[in-house]
Parts: structure tokens; C-alpha cells; sequence
């Protein structure tokens, strides 16, 4: 039986979602690339509470050093299936107001262009209303078809366009969704 995205819910990472995420992995699905490894020492833990962890600063593609902004990750899944993670980040640094926004999110492979983008994202606003924010920027690049897809059926409204900060090539595009009370 398939799963459909209405057979999905946003959780908390565990151990519980480890062997599903690492499969997602080995299928093509990325995890942030400032993440420390999947296995340290064998354990899992520490990829885990990285992922949650508050305060300090990450590391960027291009290898700066930049805060890191308050934020959650939550992990979408169906019984021990992991489908995708979605970051919210309650305060918007200076990076993420060019790159990255409130609210990133991330489909594995197999799961790609069935819905999953689509609920991810609804099941993330109310998170992100709740958290006390009036309304979340989202980015992604002009030629992310599926994501800007993703974020105009969730009521995303395109602010504006401009430059990548670290691909010259490539354009962002900004979208604002509103977050009423």
C-alpha cells in the first residue's frame, strides 16, 4: 500500500525514523551539510542532537561561519518511515534573509513530486504561527520548479528576486506567507 501524504505527521527526530533516514540517505536525499556525520562511533546521537541543537554557529557551503538562529527541526513520517524534515527558524539572521528564510524543507527522493512538499509546508505553518511568528520568508532558486510550486499552493506571495549569495549563476526567489493570529 502507498503512503499519501495525509498518512504523514511532522515529529520530534528520534532513533525511532534512524534506519528509514539513513535509507533515504543512500537514495539520494541530503542532509544539511554542516550536520556532523551519520554514525559517530557507530551512534547516531550526535547527528540527532546536532540537529536541535540551539546557540553557536554553522558552517556554510562556502565555508563561512555564521550564527545560528533559534530554530526546530521536525522530521515528517509515516509509522517508521522517514519522508523529509522541515527547519523552522524563528529569527531571521542576515544569511537567511538573502538564503534559507524561516522555513526550509526537504523531500527524500522517492517521495519527490507526490504531495509531500505540499503537506510538509502546511503542516509547518501552524508550527511556525505558533512559535509566535506574523510570517515566514521562504526562498528558493527560480529554477526549483516543484518548490516554488510548493510555496505559491501555500499561499506563498512573491516578494522579490535577486541574486544567490554563493552561486552567482543562479537567482532566489523570495516569498512571504503570512502568519495571522
Amino acid at each position: 500500500m502507498a503512503i499519501s501524504p495525509i498518512d504523514s505527521l511532522l515529529v520530534m527526530p528520534s532513533p525511532t525514523h534512524a534506519r528509514s533516514y539513513q535509507s533515504a540517505v543512500a537514495e539520494g536525499y541530503a542532509p544539511d551539510a554542516a550536520a556532523p556525520p551519520l554514525l559517530v562511533d557507530g551512534r547516531f546521537d550526535a547527528h540527532l542532537a546536532w540537529m536541535n541543537e540551539q546557540g553557536g554557529e554553522v558552517r556554510q557551503i562556502d565555508g563561512r561561519m555564521v550564527e545560528r538562529a533559534p530554530h526546530v527541526q521536525l522530521w515528517l513520517v509515516h509509522a517508521y518511515t522517514f519522508i523529509g524534515r522541515v527547519n523552522i527558524r524563528f529569527r531571521l539572521t542576515d544569511d537567511l534573509r538573502v538564503w534559507g528564510g524561516n522555513i526550509g524543507y526537504a523531500i527524500r527522493p522517492s517521495f519527490r513530486e507526490k504531495g509531500f512538499g505540499r503537506h510538509i509546508l502546511a503542516l509547518a505553518l501552524p508550527v511556525a504561527r505558533e512559535s509566535g511568528l506574523r510570517g515566514a520568508l521562504l526562498t528558493c532558486l527560480s529554477t526549483n520548479k516543484a518548490s516554488i510550486r510548493v510555496i505559491e499552493a501555500n499561499g506563498g506571495q512573491l516578494a522579490e528576486t535577486g541574486p544567490h549569495p554563493t552561486l552567482p549563476e543562479q537567482t532566489v526567489r523570495r516569498y512571504w506567507i503570512d502568519l495571522p493570529v
